[in-house]
């Protein structure tokens, strides 16, 4: 696998982080009076959820309706789900647990380990660890569910990710960065798969697939571990929590810690495309799985922000209410090259942008523009109205006279 700095193609695209949706899908509050919610996890019928009122972690099936209540044991940091499993850390971060609520079964898996993450019969997680200690016995650790064996896969104290049968974590490089590893449980080969710019360690890797997401420097990230290709997803240097499933990547935009505003969006892998799904700047904590997003929100205490209550959103039921697209009268030829570019976006935008990809750009619905130089130039449409923004790519390639 090819380091980033030299091989893979960095893609910017162009964001509008105010941008709301108001009918990208449909809003369920699921709890009433929740108190002081710390993070939230959604796995196939099941929602998840942590608090710090009573240190517990609690449960909500999609299907029933019922509410479990787990003791939690002192939970501290995210959880992860599969299934009906949860796994935590628990004891003021000195152990890792796992809850199945169909049994009602609560486990300690390790202790003097924390930050686990969970799929199918795999838990992994690091070792603890406290300000002051050394690294000596750093480690990331593989625990198998069906022989109870922990293989330690990685010298490391970081926050793995897990998915199918790769492994994910960040690693100090040495140069003023961090490098992403992957594991491959069933090779145990371990790869770097690209490298980022930034100083502090990527705790909220997450994995889907062939993607990775992480954050750098307050910005989403994604890597396609297929292609070798690194997207940046945004660009405001205030984004937190990133979680992916499938297409759908999900994250918090304003410090989830602080008492500041903070909302939540997801932004669309296929189609390039950025949603804000709440509005009420008092939204954090989310996770994704299949078309359904859960996280946390204190619209219903917003003085003290102590109320913090669970809510469902579903994205089966949305509707794409705008579409960018556009056309132009050539794609190639030879410079200077004059190219006429025509909107053809559904959903009646009322701004565009588009950006032309040799530095000039223009804000006409139908712009003329002229090429002055061989080359091949990626134009970009960005559209709006008050449903949203979308953008669209085009390549336009420009050749040299004989």
């Amino acid at each position: 696998m090819e380091n980033k700095a030299r091989q893979i193609l960095v893609v910017f695209l162009i964001l509008i982080a105010s941008a709301t949706v108001v009918s990208a899908g449909t809003e369920t509050q699921l709890t009433q009076d929740e108190r002081l919610t710390l993070r939230t996890s959604i796995s196939a019928n099941h929602v998840f959820w942590t608090e710090i009122a009573g240190n517990d972690v609690h449960a909500y099936d999609l299907t029933t309706g019922k509410r479990t209540d787990i003791v939690g044991n002192s939970v501290v940091g995210k959880i992860n789900a599969y299934g009906d499993k949860v796994v935590w850390t628990g004891d003021d971060g000195d152990s890792v647990y796992m809850c199945e609520v169909s049994t009602n079964n609560e486990t300690m898996i390790a202790s003097e380990r924390r930050s686990p993450d969970i799929y199918g019969n795999y838990i992994v997680y690091t070792n603890n660890y406290y300000y002051g200690q050394d690294h000596e016995n750093d480690g990331i650790y593989l625990y198998d569910l069906n022989t109870h064996n922990e293989t330690k896969i990685a010298a490391v104290y970081s926050s793995p990710a897990i998915y199918g049968e790769k492994v994910v974590w960040s690693q100090e490089n040495g140069d003023n960065g961090y490098d992403i590893y992957l594991h491959d449980i069933s090779t145990q080969q371990t790869d770097t798969i690209t490298t980022t710019n930034s100083s502090i360690p990527e705790s909220e890797l997450d994995i889907c697939g062939n993607v990775v997401v992480w954050t750098e420097s307050g910005n989403v990230y994604i890597y396609d571990i297929a292609s070798y290709k690194t997207t940046q997803v945004t660009n405001n240097g205030d984004a937190y929590q990133p979680a992916i499933y499938g297409d759908w990547i999900v994250y918090t935009i304003g410090d989830p810690y602080s008492g500041g505003s903070k909302d939540i969006y997801i932004y669309e892998i296929s189609a390039a495309k950025t949603t804000r799904i709440t509005t009420s700047d008092l939204a954090f904590a989310p996770s994704v799985y299949g078309d359904k997003i859960v996280y946390a929100d204190c619209r219903n205490d917003p003085d003290f922000e102590e109320v913090r209550d669970i809510y469902l959103y579903d994205l089966s039921n949305a509707s794409n209410n705008i579409v960018a697209n556009f056309t132009s009268n050539v794609t190639s030829g030879t410079a200077p090259l004059n190219v006429s570019f025509s909107d053809t976006s559904e959903g009646t935008p009322n701004t565009w942008y588009w950006d032309f990809g040799d530095g000039d750009i223009s804000n006409e619905q139908y712009p003329v523009h002229t090429y002055l130089s061989a080359g091949n130039y990626t134009a970009c449409l960005t559209v709006s109205n008050a449903n949203g923004t979308d953008s669209k790519l085009a390549t336009i390639n420009v050749r040299n006279k004989c």
